[in-house]
């Protein structure tokens, strides 16, 4: 009667381990099953946990049914049996959770692996950052230059349909030019054969004015009736000016040669008016 409580005592022990790993277990799966589908590696790995512990969990309960069961047969030989074998108990409980513990030190190592491969993928998703980023840009590139492309032809469509219409309701009018625009023979402005004609005669005052300015401002005596004024006494006698054929030749020459310099003076001018004129 001794060997059925440390019986119920030892079942306890070792099935809760394997209830609360397999709990775990579950737990795990029904978190990755909404993101992945059963042919993932990590769903099959779990299912393949879950059924290794549910196995485990079948074969502890056997094992303590039939002691249970062996208990009640031989309930008067187990009374001598424990008197002479006492440590039966213990052993049993030891056994149970050296069992559980197998199984959760072999859960641990398979989660370690699920983890070593998760890391091993985090990893490789991290080495392919660089590719996704280029991948991306060239991706929102092609986008922009798409939507550049649609955003144009929406606008000629439009312009298109809008000319459409209006030619339909008869809205736009159409123009047509009768009589072409025709280039001026010669300016309207500036004229400028009067700007010349204004210039000349502009600088013909000024020349006479400046020539009567020094006339004006020169006091030395030229005539004969300007020096009578200025002697006090009456002039008796004078000297004519003797001229010779050599002073008279330099004075027809100076005379012609400045009448040549004004010619060539007004020539130029004239030629100078008439090519601004006819450039123009």
């Amino acid at each position: 009667m001794q060997d059925s409580p440390k019986s119920s005592d030892a079942a306890p022990i070792g099935l809760p381990a394997v209830d609360q790993e397999l709990e775990k277990l579950r737990a795990q799966l029904a978190e990755l099953s909404p993101r992945y589908t059963d042919k993932h590696p990590d769903v099959r790995k779990l299912r393949d946990q879950i059924a290794q512990t549910e196995t485990m969990r079948d074969q502890l309960v056997a094992d303590l049914k039939a002691k249970a069961a062996r208990t009640q047969s031989d309930d008067s030989a187990a009374t001598t049996h424990d008197l002479a074998d006492p440590p039966s108990g213990p052993v049993a409980q030891l056994e149970s959770q050296m069992r559980a513990n197998q199984i959760e030190i072999a859960n641990r190592e398979r989660s370690i692996e699920t983890l070593k491969g998760k890391v091993g993928d985090y990893q490789a998703r991290l080495n392919q950052e660089p590719v996704r980023e280029q991948q991306l840009a060239d991706l929102t590139r092609g986008y922009e230059q798409s939507k550049a492309n649609y955003d144009e032809l929406l606008k000629k469509k439009n312009e298109s349909a809008m000319a459409t219409s209006m030619e339909l309701r008869q809205q736009g009018e159409r123009f047509r030019i009768l009589d072409p625009p025709i280039l001026p023979s010669k300016p309207d402005f500036p004229n400028r054969l009067k700007f010349c004609g204004i210039g000349l005669g502009v600088g013909l005052a000024l020349g006479v004015v400046v020539a009567g300015a020094f006339e004006t401002m020169d006091d030395r005596v030229h005539e004969e009736k300007q020096l009578k004024e200025l002697l006090p006494v009456p002039v008796i006698s004078e000297i004519p000016d003797i001229v010779s054929a050599a002073d008279e030749r330099d004075q027809r020459k100076r005379t012609v040669m400045g009448w040549i310099a004004a010619g060539l003076i007004f020539a130029t001018i004239l030629a100078g008016s008439a090519f601004s004129y006819l450039r123009g």
